[in-house]
């Protein structure tokens, strides 16, 4: 039976891991561009300024409760990125990023040509890298969730070519 309306959230441990990298990189920025770098205030400057904004954006995501993925018996939508019909999937695969140890699960979701499609700028980049235009980042879930959401996905998929491979 397929579930009919479901919505995946990222980690709060994973986020607060990601809070905790950021303040302590903010930490050190501030440490070592006074010590190494005290007579340039652009460098200092600059530094401080964008682990500034890393930690801000950190902090929204861990406090503003994101999601990373709705399904719907229609479609399946992907952080705010326009909804995708499951009509239009052709093939899923489950494939790592990096290599051992630091690998990363990533669901990349491959579709019809989608002329008509809106394109968000973050698709647009990662379209030509491993991550392709849609993908889901099981990592950054916990791993109840990330099984449940591959086992829904795989149920959704009308394709029986389009079953989750691993790659």
């Amino acid at each position: 039976m397929l579930p009919t309306f479901k919505t995946f959230y990222y980690s709060r441990k994973k986020l607060g891991a990601y809070l905790v990298f950021n303040f302590i990189l903010l930490a050190l920025a501030v440490l070592f561009t006074l010590t190494i770098f005290p007579d340039y205030p652009l460098a200092y400057y600059f530094a401080i300024i964008s682990c500034v904004v890393s930690l801000a954006s950190s902090l929204f995501v861990y406090v503003v409760k994101l999601p990373l993925a709705v399904i719907t018996p229609e479609c399946l939508k992907i952080d705010r990125n326009k909804p995708l019909l499951w009509g239009q999937i052709v093939s899923v695969k489950k494939i790592k990023i990096s290599k051992f140890p630091l690998s990363k699960s990533i669901l990349r979701i491959e579709t019809i040509p989608l002329n008509e499609y809106n394109y968000s700028f973050m698709q647009k980049i990662s379209a030509k890298s491993e991550f392709g235009a849609f993908s889901i980042p099981l990592y950054a879930m916990n791993k109840k969730d990330a099984k449940q959401i591959e086992r829904t996905i795989r149920l959704h998929t009308i394709n029986p070519n389009s079953r989750i491979k691993h790659h």
